[in-house]
This record gives C-alpha cells, sequence and structure tokens, in this order.
C-alpha cells in the first residue's frame, strides 16, 4: 500500500483533501495541516527551510521511515518541491512528488521584486484588516476567475476562520519571490514528479507544458482541482500508480 502525504495550499487545512483521500481506500493518507494554518497555527516559521523542517519532523511522527509520496496543492506544491530539491537534512524514503497547481519558481529579479511587493501587500492587508474582508478581495484574482458566485461565497465563508496575522507571517515567509527557480532542477532530478491541473487552469497548465513535464488534466476544474473535482483528482493519482513500474 503506497503512502501519500497531502499538504494544502494558502488559508487551507488538512480537511482540503478529505473527499480525495475517501475515493482513495488503497494508499495511506495522511493529510498535515501547514504551518499558521488550523491545528498548526502555534508552528511560527520565517522562511521555506524552517517550514520544511517542520514538514520533516511531521513525517517522520507520523510514518517514520516508511517510504511515502508528496501531494501539494499551490504553496503545499511549492514547499514539496523545496523539500524535495533543495532541503538537505533528513526527509526519509521520500518516492516522488504529485503537484497540483504550484509555481515551479521565477528567473527574473524583476518578477521577484514585483512578486514581493504584491505578496507583502497582501500579508499587510490580512494583518490589518477584517479578514472576511480580504477574502472578498483574495478570490476575485484571476486565478480564481473561473469559480461562480456561490462557490466563491463558500470558500470565502470556509476561510474566515483562519487568523489574518498567521496568514500574513506564512505569505512573507514563503513568498514566491524567495522560492528557488526549480525548473532546471526539475529536468536533473531522479525522483518522479507529475503534475496534476485543473483544464480550466490556464496558467499553471501553461507553466506545465512549457516544462514538459508529466502533466494529467483534471477535467471541470480550475485552480483548486482537488476541490473542484476530487473524483477526478483521486483517478488521476490512480492512474499514476497503475502506470508506475513499481
Amino acid at each position: 500500500m503506497h503512502t501519500l502525504i497531502f499538504l494544502h495550499g494558502l488559508l487551507g487545512s488538512n480537511q482540503d483533501w478529505q473527499n480525495v483521500i475517501k475515493k482513495l481506500p488503497h494508499f495511506r493518507c495522511i493529510s498535515l495541516d501547514l504551518p499558521l494554518h488550523a491545528q498548526s497555527q502555534q508552528y511560527h516559521v520565517e522562511n521555506f527551510e524552517q517550514s520544511c523542517q517542520y514538514l520533516a519532523t511531521q513525517i517522520q511522527q507520523h510514518i517514520g521511515n516508511s517510504p511515502y509520496f508528496l501531494v501539494g496543492y499551490s504553496l503545499g506544491g511549492r514547499l514539496a518541491l523545496y523539500y524535495s530539491l533543495q532541503f538537505q537534512q533528513a526527509k526519509g524514503n521520500l518516492q516522488g512528488i504529485i503537484l497540483e497547481g504550484a509555481n515551479l519558481g521565477l528567473s527574473r529579479e524583476a518578477d521577484r521584486l514585483a512578486r514581493w511587493q504584491n505578496d507583502d501587500h497582501w500579508a499587510q492587508r490580512f494583518a490589518q484588516e477584517p479578514i472576511q474582508q480580504v477574502l472578498n478581495d483574495w478570490y476575485q484574482q484571476p486565478v480564481f476567475a473561473h469559480l461562480t458566485d456561490s462557490e466563491r461565497m463558500a470558500l470565502i465563508e470556509k476561510r474566515a476562520t483562519n487568523q489574518g496575522t498567521a496568514i500574513a507571517q506564512m505569505l512573507r515567509a514563503t513568498s514566491l519571490a524567495k522560492q528557488p527557480d526549480f525548473r532546471s532542477k526539475l529536468h536533473t532530478t531522479c525522483l518522479p514528479i507529475y503534475y496534476l491541473c485543473g483544464e480550466k487552469d490556464q496558467k499553471f497548465r501553461t507553466i506545465a507544458e512549457q516544462e514538459h513535464l508529466n502533466l494529467h488534466l483534471i477535467p471541470q476544474a480550475g485552480h483548486n482541482a482537488h476541490l473542484e473535482n476530487p473524483l477526478a483528482f483521486a483517478d488521476a493519482i490512480q492512474t499514476i500508480f497503475n502506470r508506475s513500474p513499481t
């Protein structure tokens, strides 16, 4: 039985994966809360290294040295990338990673600066304004344009349980501006890497296609494919392992 460790995105929690996990009965599935989120709000981190140290500790406590795959969405996917390709400490028996809608990194300094300014702006808002107000604007960003009004309102209500100051800290700690550009390492690593993406998520679909990643499109879904079509997402994971020689 394969072990999958799921990492949610910014503003999420371990509960985000439950509808996918229900459809993967032949896998051992463990869903973690990221630092500064849900039941792990007390774990403060200032950068990718500290975030990955937290992950390494959590994984060791849950499964010891058993083989496992990481499944990461958006921020969770970026942490999975850093953990697998950059983090130098012991990470147990990592067998591969499955990314969903995760940015691979920025190559231009101007893009990094612009991203930092954007993330810092949002962090200030999360830290200072009522979270419901900030979320109303957060989910108007282009990457969420495919959402219906009812889907958007449901997400806002679900995410409003977060603490704004904690989200602000995580945004600054794990900004894409601070993330290495992993595109070259993706093509040289021996670690199996798979990329899942909603068919409506044009931005991340283009990234995966440009880098010739092992791409699996999730039908009738946008950026948050595992939430929007959990059955197809689970089927894609099953397909990956059906095709794997191991």
